[in-house]
């Protein structure tokens, strides 16, 4: 199954409207989306409006690929369930969001393992046929636990603040 998620803020018609293009003219049946409160309809793929945080964490492991917008929580939890994601971030001018904060989160994501990105709409099609190509271990991306370096570095920088 491939997951399409917006995410739970705002809607995302663009996002739907090119993974419904693309799942007829894929032939894929296996779509599934969360399409939030937007009033784009999916005519080929299934969907729901939104899901529970308990059915949404389940979806996104079982999916063998997400398709989503850049933002932070849909990244972690697909990175948490070692799944591939392909990422088409939402663009402030075209009121998708309230900045451009998506495209700074996936330029920096850019040329992370298991992700993939859609600069455009029309790269959407190239990313998700990269993504179904990719092999994953399924271990997660993400460690559960922040590398020793970094909580050092906190530490040393709270104890320096306490003197």
């Amino acid at each position: 199954m491939i997951f399409v998620t917006i995410g739970s803020m705002f809607p995302f018609d663009r996002l739907i409207r090119e993974m419904d293009r693309w799942a007829a003219e894929a032939g894929r049946n296996d779509v599934f989306a969360q399409i939030g409160n937007g009033t784009y309809l999916p005519q080929n793929m299934k969907y729901t409006r939104s899901l529970s945080q308990a059915d949404f964490t389940t979806t996104m492991a079982k999916a063998e690929l997400i398709v989503a917008h850049a933002g932070m929580g849909t990244v972690i939890t697909a990175g948490q369930a070692g799944n591939p994601l392909v990422l088409l971030p939402r663009i402030q001018a075209w009121g998708e969001h309230t900045s451009d904060h998506q495209i700074a989160t996936a330029n920096w994501l850019r040329d992370k393992q298991g992700i993939f990105l859609a600069d455009t709409d029309a790269d959407l099609p190239g990313a998700i046929v990269s993504a179904l190509n990719y092999k994953t271990d399924g271990q997660s991306r993400f460690a559960d636990v922040a590398d020793p370096a970094f909580t050092n570095k906190i530490r040393t920088a709270i104890l320096d603040f306490k003197k």
